[in-house]
């Protein structure tokens, strides 16, 4: 029986491989553990973004209202000196009669007077310009005596004339007037009349030497205009500011952040068994102490690792040789002695003493495999063929004493890793499928690729391994349920350790057929 690749298909009827991976592409992969997530720290960049954006928006809030203030009170005293000339033009023209009762002359050109939003009353749709009559007043509580001052405005002008007693010679009677004030002054106010905001101003005066108060009123439709056309020009301005100060904030912070962008970089691209120290010329002084303390903890883990793998290889390595020396000596006994029981009892010792020598080697082996033991320079690249066949020769004795049939299936396949390694891997993969496999079972070693990924796989027709017990037989000396003590306990770790090294995954998973395992080492991809 030829454990050879080209050989396995006269030897007996198995799947080609690219049938197998049909099949294996429905069966699920190992449920993967996640982990808890964590709230991420926000990162550097996201902290000075944000210390710098707060006092930022503040400082831009504070500038709108502060360019608000300088901007609309001029304006406002602008729109209130205009408003004070009305009236003081409209006092020009109150006039004395000959009775000496004073009335207000309407000159020619006066706006027409309408209520604002009114449809403009006369033929033609032109106002006619009301006007007392020669040497007489205008009559009071007349209806608002509203007019436009510009003609582009929505804004209307109200105006009353009144006595220091309350009496209205002229205008609209309702009109409310501004407190206070001495002859000859304006005093300015904002009041409500008829659901409207106006804003107005009383001018005292006197005509003919009698006390006259004149009332002006105008709508603030153009002055909330010109305000909300100042604070959007304002803010607009303040926001392209603040986007341009932000925007050379964060280039700023870029390039700032280069040096250590880069040590993460360098970090990540590290290999996972390097432990050397990283060099500190390049290093910012603010992280300068971190990556001092980080070249302590490197030199500290490989210090422990160099520790643990020294100890591991004297101990088996002492082991080693007195076990040799007793099993050498349990068989002389053996030879020397005719009692049966004594026989059964030198057997068994020399069973004992095999299962302690296959464990001292399987320690020897793991504290090899740790990939800290491993430089760059170390990985090749590997075919996989080759590596079945030698495993397989080497194991086909011990299948042939159980009557288990070995094959292979194999297509061209190469990884690049550590060829003692992989010969070790396959050793302890296929070690484990014969101690499960039971007498006159089949096992059956495959390579190849699937979507250009390389795998390596030993499925057996044992009783398998029950999906709850997969993430424990990685541990060391864990047995599962149901074995028969033969065990150490250390062969899946070891699989599990050199995977781990060759950066590749390592599954357990049902045979294809029938009951069984199938453990499967992906690769990653060239």
């Amino acid at each position: 029986m030829s454990p050879g690749c080209a050989q396995n298909s006269a030897m007996r009827p198995r799947s080609a491989a690219s049938e197998a991976w049909d099949i294996v592409s429905k069966t699920p992969s190992r449920a993967m553990s996640i982990a808890a997530q964590r709230k991420r720290a926000p990162s550097i960049r996201g902290r000075l973004v944000i210390y710098l954006l707060l006092p930022l928006v503040t400082l831009m809030v504070a500038s709108i209202w502060a360019d608000h203030r300088t901007f609309v009170t001029p304006m406002y005293d602008a729109f209130d000196r205009a408003l004070a000339r009305g009236a003081i033009a409209i006092a020009a023209h109150v006039q004395p009669a000959a009775d000496g009762v004073l009335y207000l002359e309407m000159p020619e050109g006066t706006p027409a007077m309408h209520p604002p939003g009114a449809p403009p009353p006369g033929p033609g749709g032109q106002f006619q310009p009301h006007r007392p009559p020669p040497m007489h007043f205008e009559p009071a509580g007349q209806p608002m005596a509203w007019m436009r001052l510009y003609p582009e405005s929505r804004d209307s002008f109200i105006y009353r004339v009144s006595l220091p007693s309350g009496q209205t010679l002229a205008g609209d009677e309702g009109l409310p007037m501004a407190q206070g004030g001495e002859v000859d002054s304006l005093r300015y106010s904002d009041a409500t009349y008829k659901h409207l905001a106006l804003r107005i101003v009383s001018y005292r005066t006197k005509v003919n030497n009698q006390a006259v108060i004149v009332t002006v009123g105008e709508t603030v439709h153009r002055r909330d205009h010109v305000v909300h056309r100042l604070d959007t020009v304002i803010g607009l301005s303040d926001g392209i500011q603040l986007a341009l100060v932000l925007g050379l904030c964060l280039f700023g912070i870029t390039m700032a952040l280069r040096p250590i962008n880069r040590l993460r970089e360098r970090i990540t691209q590290r290999q996972p068994q390097s432990l050397q120290p990283l060099p500190l010329e390049s290093v910012p002084s603010e992280v300068h102490s971190l990556v001092q303390s980080l070249n302590t903890l490197l030199l500290t883990v490989r210090d422990a690792a160099l520790a643990q793998q020294h100890f591991l290889t004297n101990a088996a390595h002492q082991l080693r040789t007195p076990l040799t020396g007793l099993k050498s000596q349990l068989e002389v006994l053996a030879s020397e002695s005719g009692d049966q029981a004594q026989q059964e009892r030198i057997a068994r010792l020399q069973g004992s003493v095999d299962r302690l020598a296959h464990t001292a080697n399987q320690l020897l082996a793991l504290a090899r495999a740790e990939p800290s033991t491993h430089s760059p320079g170390d990985f090749v690249i590997v075919p996989l063929e080759p590596l079945i066949g030698t495993v397989a020769d080497s194991m086909l004795d011990r299948a042939i004493a159980r009557d288990i049939d070995l094959g292979a299936e194999c297509a061209p396949a190469q990884v690049r890793g550590v060829h003692w390694l992989l010969h070790e891997l396959l050793i302890n993969l296929l070690d484990n499928a014969i101690r499960h496999t039971p007498d006159g079972g089949r096992i059956t070693l495959r390579c190849g690729l699937h979507d250009h990924i390389p795998y390596l796989e030993v499925e057996d027709s044992g009783p398998g391994i029950a999906p709850a017990e997969r993430e424990r037989v990685r541990e060391r000396f864990y047995r599962a349920a149901g074995s028969d003590g033969q065990s150490s306990g250390l062969g899946l770790a070891i699989v599990e350790e050199i995977a781990r090294s060759h950066h590749a995954r390592f599954e357990i998973l049902d045979a294809l057929e029938g009951s069984g395992a199938r453990m499967r080492v992906v690769f990653p991809g060239a």
